[in-house]
């Protein structure tokens, strides 16, 4: 597997995606099940939350917006956008390697969708561990290699090829020397509504046509009923620290 190198991811996510975040935040149907989503890996929320590779903050928007919750990404047009947009957040420009925060400064970290870009998860992993608090949690959320969305996302875009490791023994292995894993969940089926209303590779408008949601729904409810677990598009892990 090819090393993604930080000016590579820079090329990629350097800019901030506003039109990505509109979709996510304000879609009649993709922010609806973006919500669900971060919902159900991230809460209940601790009371000082870190979202580590946080983007433009879609998913503190989705979280309620937490009142002095602090987001952290590499990128500085992706965290200007952020704290525009969400005041009530604090948002921070650094590394994942080298978080900028005290020891013990938070009770809860989220994570969504990072770990699959880094050359060095095992670095990131012990920097978390050592900014929570003895017992604080960590909740990750990461696209699964069992899913053939995933899959295809993949192969088709070389940034996104670190989704090809990307499965729940290799997210709870990162975490077990320095965290206690306490569960762990897969969600989304098969979330077709992430192409067939994607602002590049679908029509975000068909959302419009009452008709085209319902059959949207439809075939992601049948995958859900259908499709074995193992295949489910997203991972998540939810563990806390053993720092004594």
């Amino acid at each position: 597997m090819p090393i993604r190198t930080e000016a590579h991811l820079e090329r990629s996510f350097g800019r901030a995606a506003t039109k990505h975040y509109a979709w996510q935040t304000e879609h009649p149907y993709v922010a609806r099940r973006e919500r669900e989503l971060v919902h159900s890996a991230f809460m209940p929320l601790g009371s000082r939350v870190l979202d580590v590779g946080c983007g433009e903050g879609a998913t503190l928007r989705h979280l309620g917006e937490p009142e002095g919750a602090t987001g952290i990404d590499l990128f500085e047009e992706k965290i200007a956008f952020a704290q525009i947009t969400l005041p009530r957040c604090r948002f921070v420009v650094g590394s994942v390697y080298e978080l900028p925060f005290e020891d013990r400064a938070f009770d809860h970290i989220v994570v969504r969708d990072l770990v699959h870009h880094l050359d060095e998860p095992e670095r990131f992993v012990a920097e978390c561990a050592r900014v929570l608090v003895p017992g604080g949690r960590i909740d990750v959320l990461e696209p699964s290699r069992g899913n053939p969305l995933v899959v295809a996302h993949a192969l088709a875009l070389p940034v996104e090829r670190g989704e090809l490791r990307s499965t729940m023994h290799f997210l709870t292995r990162l975490l077990v020397p320095r965290f206690r894993v306490v569960s762990q969940s897969r969600y989304q089926a098969m979330p077709i509504h992430r192409i067939v209303f994607h602002p590049d590779f679908g029509r975000p408008r068909l959302a419009e046509h009452g008709g085209v949601r319902a059959l949207v729904a439809a075939c992601e409810r049948l995958a859900t009923r259908w499709l074995p677990r193992v295949l489910w598009a997203y991972l998540h892990v939810r563990a806390v620290s053993n720092a004594a």
